[in-house]
């Protein structure tokens, strides 16, 4: 199964995507809707991400299998399955997995919205709904 490049409704094994032989980080789109999208994050054992922001971007970490430790704004916090990290837009945030087995995330992100881009969603808003009414 292919990840979907646009949201709908549907279901997916966000485990299908892993490979677990790997030794490098991966990170594989589940799917991407206009402010909302998920990626699978495959963290083998002793691999790290380095301190980072993401101004636009909140970002909700569920933990699936495995165990490492997530830094957010120096705070350290265990990541262990049924674990769910929320990291908010413009929050510096690690992880790193100092176990011996693969840490497994998901991790949906929401693309933080100002008033200057209410343009843009008027007009996605209007462009969809021209297309509806005149099945452009």
């Amino acid at each position: 199964m292919l990840p979907v490049d646009s949201l709908q409704a549907g279901q997916l094994n966000a485990l299908s995507f892993r490979n677990a032989h790997t030794r490098d980080i991966q990170l594989v789109r589940l799917f991407r809707g206009e402010e909302l999208h998920a990626y699978l994050l495959v963290v083998p054992p002793g691999a790290s991400i380095d301190r980072h922001v993401h101004e636009n971007k909140h970002e909700l970490f569920d933990v699936l299998e495995g165990e490492g430790i997530f830094e957010v704004d120096g705070r350290t916090m265990s990541g262990t399955p049924g674990k769910c990290i929320f990291v908010p837009a413009g929050s510096v945030h690690s992880l790193c997995n100092d176990s011996s087995a693969l840490w497994t995330l998901r991790i949906t992100c929401q693309d933080r919205v100002y008033p200057r881009h209410i343009g843009k969603l008027m007009g996605r808003a209007l462009r969809k709904r021209m297309a509806r009414w005149f099945g452009l």
